[in-house]
């Protein structure tokens, strides 16, 4: 996310030392205020925590964290820890270079791109099945439309008329990987294939753009086991920490 383009008003590239990051203005949650790619040393690194903390706490919001094994200084954590942040979500980080892999699906799973009619539906789910707050749902959906190659995905489930899961893919300009963003489905509707079948039509798409592999980041606990029977390999682990300014 920390690639994404800068929409006044709703998404802000935030500046801090030795970090990159960005800032919703008016929503309070840890994916809409995000700092990580931390570069710091033993010498600043309370500094720049105790600036992102000043910064966030006087919007009254909360911000979150990304860790990854590159994050420096090595004691990152234990000094985000002493300043009040708490671990939030532990995920995979993981590629796929094989996107011809063949993946079977369930055949009463069909997707589908998006459209800009679909705005509210992609809304709602989000909103509903991640679940986000919805008008950080509303920002992720226009985000999307503003990313070259981005684009977001719809499921339906044979005798469900309307859609029961979402997810996204965008690519940078020129990069030869695709990312694999923001898989939703709803609670009722999970262990029917509706993720597997998800993750085909997007590889798909991203092997019929040119790309050369996957990447994604999965919840160790829901997505990341699946894409591992899907041919993804582990690469690093990524923690998300949060911090409440209000």
């Amino acid at each position: 996310m920390f690639e994404f383009p800068e929409m006044p008003g709703q998404w802000e590239l935030a500046s801090f030392p030795g970090l990159r990051g960005h800032a919703t203005p008016d929503i309070s949650h840890p994916f809409g205020n995000l700092v990580g790619v931390s570069a710091l040393t033993e010498d600043n690194a309370d500094a720049v925590i105790a600036q992102v903390q000043s910064f966030f706490a006087k919007r009254k919001h909360t911000v979150g964290w990304w860790l990854n094994p590159s994050s420096t200084p090595v004691d990152l954590v234990t000094r985000l820890e002493a300043a009040g942040f708490s671990k939030l979500v532990e995920q995979a980080g993981m590629v796929l270079t094989d996107l011809s892999r063949d993946i079977p699906c369930n055949p009463a799973v069909t997707i589908r791109k998006a459209t800009s009619a679909d705005r509210s539906e992609a809304v709602r789910l989000y909103t509903d099945a991640y679940p986000i707050p919805e008008d950080l749902s509303a920002v992720f959906c226009e985000l999307f439309a503003h990313i070259d190659g981005g684009a977001v995905y719809l499921a339906y489930l044979k005798g469900v008329e309307a859609p029961v899961s979402v997810s996204s893919m965008f690519s940078l300009r020129g990069s030869p990987v695709a990312v694999m963003q923001g898989a939703a489905t709803l609670s009722e509707y999970r262990g029917h294939g509706v993720y597997t079948a998800m993750m085909a039509a997007r590889l798909a798409d991203a092997r019929a753009m040119g790309k050369d592999a996957a990447v994604m980041q999965g919840d160790r606990k829901t997505s990341a086991p699946i894409a591992a029977k899907l041919g993804f390999k582990e690469v690093c682990g990524i923690d998300l920490y949060g911090w409440s300014g209000t």
